[in-house]
């Protein structure tokens, strides 16, 4: 066997920074003598699909794939319509999207937005029922499944993973004999099919090599499991826990090999393995992270994520001391430690000496009053490094320690408000008091350091008044920052609750009046559960109530049938970086009117460069469907959706008047929704789609 590990993050994680947990396995085992290296798929196989290479191919792949029903098809000409500004486009947008100077310009960053959401548009529609974006993905297989992950894993048409692992994945590095173990990195349920899709690869390629599975979901998911699954034909060690000194125990246990009938994993921290169709286990430990070594971001494609930067994960402590309700960080993390300062400090310095960045978030799960007040004396010498994490409202954090905080380079605090009301937090266990969170807003807004709010919508036993007045609160927390303290950069966001078998709410719902109700027996996989309550919002209200607070995307220039921009709000790492530069937010863009004054009756159009167009049905049946034609003006992203008979092509309006236009979709019977032959061509003369030669 060899004695070479590769390190591997599947798809999919955050597109736009780097995910400690890799960087930093591998610079532990390193330090202890370990050769190794890192494959951050995710970020690979999301460049690589957002090229012009892979997204021609795409097109033409969505070109000749038959849809699965109605909704699958519209989806498949969405992708087809925007496919020629995705691919002429796409690799600029990347560029601009990696460049801290477009932040300061609103129109080259809109145009890059949209160009990769039109190439994520184009991903979806080239794959049955699949909805690809840069945060999660679903497609025609459930990751909630073992029969479905298992089926996907071998499927190229269903699976987007498996079509991109099969053209792009770096074959060479894994057939290196070299390489004896595989470790793969899997913190969320994103990353199960395409991790189990490597993963089957990997074993048809290297059946010989040890594989290694850790992470923060792995851990939940294994832990239910009491006898061998069909993950363990691809999976030899389960390392649930903390990774740091526990792999390298792995490696080690390899090249030892078995003494006196004795398994290896018998004394390595956190191990799970197939004992003879039993799952065998050592008790987990905490690793010691005061001893923590430097990550190693060098193995890493750093140019590739999709902001400026880098934004590189650290962290100063680990777990979090207290027990929410309806949180499962600490099953999953251990107990709670923190890490000298001075270390983290000096781990910062080194990072930005390497790798030239000033940007960095704690992953954290919560700063600790008193780990906030460590880092900022800690930072507050070099005041040349730029930070965020997030922290828990406490009577402690006044107005010196938010102004030393910003002096020490933070430039946003992100913080669980969950509810304003105090019942609803008290029955979260929540600890926090909201008159302190009302000290805490304050206090960091004066200072000039933009907050994020998280909300949860619907916790057991809220009722509909209590969420409402949440959001009320939000809402007006953002314009308290703006207006009142000059801060544009703070921001709020919600999300329904969702019960987690982890978390305390989980194991003892009984003591919450929550009463679970028996997954289906195809779900194997899922981690979450239905729920009825016995006072308060049910489940569905809270599914409503999360849906209206979130509110609509802007839908004034769309007509076409089609899902919502998955670019459409900005992520937190473009919203630090924008308070770190003094760039402003991004404002929507204008919505230009091109029919004033309207053209003369006689004047000729033609149609504005850069439209595309697609016949689409119009219903789910053959016997009673009508055409009609998709319009996409990618100048001014503008979709519009028009009934159409007959075999006339959209071209044939080339040259015609605006008066025989109107004429020419009269006899046509040529209309958007109902609308009568004159008011189509308004909306076709007056968002660009045709225009006075």
């Amino acid at each position: 066997m060899g004695t070479k590990t590769v390190l591997v993050n599947p798809p999919l994680w955050n597109a736009y920074a780097p995910h400690l947990a890799v960087p930093l396995l591998l610079g532990d085992l390193r330090a202890r003598g370990h050769e190794a290296t890192a494959y951050d798929l995710s970020i690979e196989c999301i460049d690589w699909m957002l090229s012009a290479a892979t997204l021609q191919e795409l097109r033409e792949k969505a070109a000749a794939r038959p849809p699965a029903d109605l909704e699958d098809e519209w989806a498949r000409q969405r992708g087809l319509l925007v496919a020629p500004s995705a691919i002429r486009g796409i690799e600029e947008a990347k560029a601009r999207l990696r460049s801290l100077d477009t932040l300061h310009e609103p129109t080259a960053f809109h145009w890059a937005r949209r160009t990769v959401r039109d190439a994520l548009w184009l991903i979806s529609g080239a794959f049955s029922h699949c909805d690809f974006d840069l945060v999660s993905n679903t497609s025609a297989y459930s990751a909630e499944s073992t029969v479905q992950v298992l089926a996907a894993s071998g499927d190229p048409e269903g699976n987007p993973y498996r079509w991109a692992f099969d053209r792009m994945l770096d074959l060479d590095l894994f057939r290196d004999p070299a390489v004896g173990v595989v470790g793969v990195s899997m913190s969320a349920d994103t990353q199960l099919i395409a991790g189990v899709t490597f993963l089957t690869m990997l074993r048809e390629m290297r059946p010989d090599i040890h594989v290694v599975l850790g992470g923060n979901y792995a851990t939940r998911l294994v832990d239910r499991w009491q006898h061998r699954h069909a993950l363990f034909d691809y999976v030899d060690t389960v390392v649930t826990g903390e990774g740091e000194g526990a792999l390298a125990a792995v490696i080690d246990g390899l090249d030892i090999g078995t003494t006196a009938g004795a398994d290896f994993r018998e004394t390595i921290p956190g191990a799970v393995w197939d004992g003879g169709g039993i799952l065998l286990r050592t008790p987990r430990r905490s690793a010691d992270i005061s001893a923590s070594v430097k990550p190693a971001y060098d193995a890493l494609p750093l140019g590739k994520y999709l902001a400026p930067g880098p934004i590189l994960p650290v962290f100063a402590s680990r777990s979090c001391p207290w027990e929410c309700a309806f949180c499962s960080i600490p099953f999953a993390s251990n107990s709670f430690r923190q890490r000298p300062a001075a270390a983290v400090a000096e781990e910062m310095d080194l990072l930005r000496a390497d790798h030239g960045s000033h940007y960095f978030m704690f992953v954290d799960e919560i700063m600790s009053l008193r780990t906030l007040r460590n880092i900022g004396e800690a930072l507050v010498p070099a005041a040349d490094v730029f930070w965020y994490g997030e922290t828990r409202f406490a009577g402690g954090l006044d107005d010196e320690l938010a102004r030393l905080l910003h002096h020490s380079g933070c430039r946003r605090m992100n913080f669980g408000l969950e509810s304003t009301s105090q019942r609803v937090l008290d029955l979260m266990r929540k600890g926090t008091r909201i008159e302190d969170g009302h000290r805490n807003i304050n206090a960091m807004l004066k200072a000039g350091v933009p907050i994020h709010l998280f909300v949860i919508h619907g916790f057991p036993g809220e009722t509909r008044e209590e969420a409402a007045h949440t959001v009320q609160f939000a809402e007006a927390v953002r314009r308290l920052s703006i207006e009142r303290y000059g801060v544009a950069h703070t921001t709020w966001g919600g999300s329904p609750f969702v019960l987690d078998v982890h978390s305390p709410i989980g194991t003892r719902p009984q003591e919450f009046g929550v009463h679970i109700e028996s997954p289906d027996p195809g779900d194997d996989l899922s981690l979450s559960r239905n729920y009825r309550t016995d006072a308060g919002l049910s489940q569905q209200d809270t599914l409503a109530v999360a849906k209206d607070a979130a509110g609509s995307d802007d839908d004034t220039t769309v007509w076409f049938r089609a899902a919502g921009d998955p670019m459409a709000r900005e992520i937190e790492e473009f919203t630090f970086l924008r308070a770190c530069v003094q760039a402003p937010p991004p404002e929507a863009p204008s919505v230009p009117l091109f029919n004033w004054p309207p053209p003369e009756p006689d004047a000729l159009l033609r149609i504005a460069p850069g439209v595309t167009f697609t016949r689409v049905p119009w219903t789910a049946t053959e016997t009673d469907s009508e055409p009609a034609i998709a319009l996409y003006n990618s100048a001014q992203d503008r979709f519009l959706q028009l009934n159409w008979k007959g075999d006339a092509t959209w071209q044939e309006l080339n040259g015609l008047s605006t008066h025989e236009m109107v004429a020419w979709l009269a006899d046509r019977e040529c209309h958007c929704l109902g609308s009568d032959p004159a008011a189509t061509a308004s909306l076709l003369l007056r968002h660009g789609f045709l225009g006075p030669v």
